[in-house]
Order: C-alpha cells, then sequence, then structure tokens
C-alpha cells in the first residue's frame, strides 16, 4: 500500500498504514515514517510516533528516534527515506533478519500483561465478539477499519 495522502491523523478515517505494510520488505516501516510524518507535521492525534513498535523498527537499522526522525524530515517520499536510512544506519539487516524481525512484528500480541486491555480495546471499538484477534497488527487494523478475516484461533484469556 502506498503512503496516506494526509498525514493529518486528527482527522477521523485518516490512518497510518497498517503494519503488514512493508516499506523496503520490512512490516511497520512505512506505518512508523507515516506516524513520524504526522508528528513533524503536528497532526499525529492519539498516536505515538515512537512507540515500541517504532522503536523496534529503529532498533533493527540500530538508529535512535532522532536520526528516524531526521531521515524522515529530509525525505520526501518512501524511497528517499530509505536511502537516508541506509546511509546513516550502523545495521543493515539481512533478508534472514528481516524475515525474523517481520515474522515477530507480524505475531506480536499483548503478552502475559496485556490480555485485559487487548479485550478493553476490542470492546472500546464494538468487536468484543472478536475473541480471534491475537496480534497488534491485527488490532490497529480493526480499530483503523481494515479487514481483517476471522480465524479459528483460540480466545486471549
Amino acid at each position: 500500500m502506498s503512503a496516506p495522502s494526509s498525514y493529518d491523523f486528527t482527522v477521523p478515517g485518516t490512518f497510518p498504514r497498517s503494519g503488514r505494510d512493508l516499506v523496503g520488505g520490512v512490516a511497520y516501516l512505512g506505518r512508523a515514517i507515516d506516524k513520524v510524518r504526522a508528528d513533524l507535521a503536528g497532526t499525529v492525534g492519539e498516536y505515538i510516533a515512537a512507540c515500541p513498535q517504532s522503536r523496534r523498527v529503529y532498533d533493527l537499522y540500530g538508529v535512535g528516534t532522532d536520526q528516524f526522525r531526521e531521515a524522515v524530515r529530509t525525505s520526501a517520499t518512501d524511497e528517499d527515506f530509505l536511502h537516508s536510512l541506509t546511509s546513516i544506519a550502523p545495521k543493515h539487516p539481512d533478508e534472514a533478519e528481516v524475515a525474523r524481525f517481520n515474522a515477530d512484528m507480524l505475531t506480536a500480541g499483548p503478552g502475559e500483561a496485556g490480555p485485559a486491555w487487548f479485550k478493553e480495546t476490542l470492546a472500546e471499538i464494538g468487536k468484543a465478539d472478536r475473541t480471534d484477534i491475537r496480534t497488534f497488527v491485527d488490532l490497529q487494523d480493526l480499530e483503523e477499519g481494515r479487514d481483517v478475516p476471522r480465524t479459528t484461533a483460540s480466545a486471549i484469556s
């Protein structure tokens, strides 16, 4: 998926890309870029630009929040950003590292401490019946109105 047409996440119905949308082959990278663009514009709304998932993206490349923000600020497109990131990043993950990272990011769930929060969030967005939702990416996609096919996964306890 391409970048959103607007980075004003204070406008209802406007969201960053899904964590599933790959940029440079990396899960959550496009979402992290989008949130920083909105943060730089002062329109990030309730999103957190440097949330734990975004920081995991930064860590993949060995860059800090300020370095990532500067690369976004000075790049007009995802391609420009990838070039900037590659030039400043001390780490250059290979295909196997990216594959492991993507698998980890796309299967990450609330862990032992968060099932109650997960259930509360599903109830708040009117999706309490979606007991098959087990990952952050699924929860975010549901919250943002994307289609998340039902699975036969067991409920979060």
